[in-house]
């Protein structure tokens, strides 16, 4: 799997990565990390009433923090992340 992180300075930019695997291979283009601030829960808990669909809940990936994926009301799949 190669991964590719774009470089931030702060906690107010907006940063992410972007993913190479064959196993995570979006269904309409790139699978897009945003960053997902202090803890998912909050941006995880207004998909749904934005008319979007949680794919993978909050999940830990270890010393690298959490990640998600959910699908937003136009169908586009998108991933956030955070440390906490």
């Amino acid at each position: 799997m190669g991964y590719a992180l774009f470089p931030f300075e702060g906690e107010t930019v907006v940063s992410g990565g972007l993913v190479e695997d064959p196993d995570m291979v979006s269904e309409k283009g790139t699978l897009l990390y945003l960053n997902g601030g202090d803890d998912l829960t909050a941006p995880l808990n207004r998909v749904e009433e934005a008319g979007g669909k949680i794919i993978k809940p909050k999940t830990s990936i270890g010393e690298h923090g959490f990640m998600a994926t959910f699908r937003d009301s136009e169908g586009n799949r998108i991933a956030i992340h955070s440390q906490g």
